[in-house]
């Protein structure tokens, strides 16, 4: 009897998701395992597809650790956490969700410059510990001034797009700029810029751009310094694309008044940066909403029938159509 092919997901993924997907595969369970124990893991498994979001690191070592591995998946943005090279390398097809939980992401880098420059975080940890400290808790609005966004893919743009209706003035920077395309953003009211100057410029900067060789630590402490006492930084890129220690230091000097991070360098544990009243943490939810997880969790399904099967280890499609 032909083996059933085999499934190994390794991040959180919609029950409904999973439910469908076991009509025609063996579904393996096992979130966020160590990362030392992961490579003895998908050995043991030994799947025909891998689906992660940002939580494991499919490194070489382990995705050369499974002979019959075929389909990488992330059900999300971006492949930093994934060695892309040793999978081509292997013939294996890797596929990632882009631009899917693009409002949902957009609409938290949002709510976050709304907690950061008026406090709202330090506002509700007073008030539990009994204090009313109304005149420390002024902050800037939004409307008026300047936001930032540091990549204009499926994120930032919705987030340029979420701004205007708060009546700011929004600077762009992008990669590879071209005369057509700061002409269509115009048109847009968004301004595309060199990124000096929308540090200097900005009162918000909005990171929502891919990590890379050439975007880690691309703020650190001379591009801190570029945006000001009165600037706010939100990160909801990757924790690679900013110095924390760098901005740390600034934090805490009044380099910048503050900063709102939901990626980090390091995800689980206690950063040191939580020690800063300036500063508010939230552990990667950007996509964590009801909504953009429906939306993943059946793009997913689509998603993995056509690679299983052009792979060969599908000899006809996933039993139903994806997940209603």
């Amino acid at each position: 009897m032909a083996r059933t092919p085999r499934l190994l997901v390794l991040d959180p993924v919609r029950p409904e998701a999973l439910a469908e997907l076991g009509r025609d595969l063996e579904v393996v369970v096992r979130l966020k395992p160590p990362q030392d124990e992961l490579a003895a893991l998908v050995k043991e498994v030994d799947p025909d597809a891998v689906v992660v979001r940002s939580g494991v690191r499919l490194t070489g070592e382990v995705i050369r650790s499974a002979p019959r591995l075929r389909v990488i998946g992330r059900a999300g943005s971006g492949t930093d956490n994934i060695d892309v090279a040793v999978a081509r390398e292997l013939g294996i097809r890797v596929f990632t969700l882009h631009g899917v939980s693009a409002n949902a992401v957009a609409e938290l880098a949002l709510g976050l410059a709304l907690s950061v420059t008026r406090n709202l975080a330090l506002a509700d940890r007073q008030i539990r510990a009994g204090l009313w400290r109304k005149p420390e808790l002024a902050g800037p609005e939004l409307g008026g001034h300047t936001l930032g966004v540091v990549g204009l893919g499926p994120i930032g743009s919705r987030l340029a797009e979420l701004a205007r209706p708060l009546r700011m003035r929004v600077l762009a920077s992008v990669a590879s700029p071209t005369p057509q395309r700061t002409e269509e953003l115009a048109a847009e009211d968004i301004e595309l810029v060199p990124l000096e100057r929308l540090l200097r410029e900005s009162d918000v900067v909005c990171l929502a751009l891919p990590l890379n060789d050439a975007t880690r630590h691309l703020i650190s402490g001379p591009e801190l310094a570029a945006m000001g006492p009165d600037a706010y930084l939100v990160n909801v890129a990757r924790g690679g694309v900013v110095d924390e220690q760098a901005l740390y230091e600034a934090l805490s000097a009044g380099v910048i008044a503050g900063a709102a991070l939901d990626v980090h360098a390091v995800e689980g544990g206690v950063s040191p940066l939580a020690e800063l009243d300036n500063v508010v943490l939230t552990p990667h939810i950007g996509a964590t909403t009801h909504d953009a997880q429906h939306r993943i969790g059946t793009l997913l399904v689509s998603r993995l029938r056509e690679e299983l099967s052009a792979a060969g280890v599908l000899a006809r499609p996933l039993t139903s159509e994806a997940v209603k």
